[in-house]
């Protein structure tokens, strides 16, 4: 992979961050307002930038190509669940810390950093299987996460919430499933809403991580010791082991790159947003764990790349 083209990308979302950093401090932006943005993406923005990465979208690759990456997704989640558990054993934590860790080494932030820095380094087509990802990734954290966020602050089981699982996000996981399924074709104008409207889910989502960098304590983020172990484990040890071993399986190189790419992403944002949407927390550990590991992915990634 190309670490320099990867750095300059990075540097860009870098720069939104700040901006979002800046609005908050300046004013521009308050405490509520944010709360209002992040319930714009998760209800608007991002449902449509999971529909955009199917719609009208033209694919060259071969068959047994696509049929490689869906494979690749459910081994992508797989290990992100094991290894969350073992992370949380190896840890030792409080109770209701647990489905909290669990939850952020689960769900990277693979749509809003990941879709620009895989059409960066393989171009506008490679996206679809990105998408591919994403419509994994929101049926887990729409039902499984749900169920997570649930017992994160009393560290127990209580009954999924199917009512709550059947939202706008599952609607446009399956009208996204229904659309690559059946090829299906909608107006020009059509098209091009979604992709407009989902496209602005990446600037409003890494502006409001800026604003959440801009409420944390920059010195307690960088001395807390679980939330560095969980930075260095999630976006260094285990892209870096994966590196070896994807390479050993006979997989595309495009397959390899995203795969090897998505895993390196920092916390998503969604997290804090179903924490607190759907949680019994007020989604502040998850709020600085994003803070700091969309921070520190401005150097991480760019290393991930150069080594695969």
């Amino acid at each position: 992979m190309n670490a320099g083209i990867i750095a300059k990308q990075m540097l860009v979302l870098f720069l939104i961050m700040m901006a979002g950093y800046a609005a908050f401090k300046k004013g521009i932006v308050s405490k509520e307002g944010a709360g209002s943005i992040s319930s714009a993406i998760i209800n608007i923005f991002n449902p449509c930038l999971i529909i955009s990465g199917v719609l009208n979208k033209t694919i060259t690759y071969s068959t047994a190509m696509v049929t490689e990456n869906l494979v690749l997704v459910a081994l992508f989640f797989v290990v992100l669940i094991i290894l969350s558990r073992l992370f949380t054993r190896f840890m030792k934590l409080e109770p209701g810390e647990v489905n909290c860790y669990r939850l952020m080494m689960i769900f990277p932030n693979l749509g809003f950093m990941g879709i620009p820095l895989v059409r960066s380094l393989y171009g506008e087509e490679a996206v679809i299987f990105v998408a591919f990802y994403i419509v994994g990734y929101n049926l887990l954290v729409y039902s499984y996460g749900i169920m997570l966020a649930m017992g994160a602050g009393a560290g127990d089981k209580k009954a999924l919430p199917w009512k709550k699982v059947f939202n706008i996000g599952t609607a446009a996981c399956t009208v996204a499933i229904l659309i690559f399924a059946f090829h299906i074709q909608v107006p020009e104008v059509v098209g091009t809403f979604v992709d407009m409207v989902g496209n602005a889910a990446v600037p409003l989502s890494m502006m409001t991580v800026g604003i959440m960098v801009a409420q944390s304590d920059l010195k307690e983020l960088v001395t807390d010791r679980k939330q560095l172990m969980l930075s260095f484990i999630s976006m260094l040890v285990i892209p870096a082991l994966c590196i070896p071993l994807m390479k050993l399986l006979p997989i595309d190189p495009v397959s390899y790159g995203i795969f090897i790419l998505l895993i390196a992403m920092p916390v998503g944002s969604v997290v804090m947003m179903v924490e607190k949407e759907y949680g019994s927390t007020d989604g502040s550990i998850s709020a600085k764990s994003i803070a700091l590991t969309s921070v520190l992915s401005v150097i991480t990634i760019p290393v991930i790349t150069f080594l695969a």
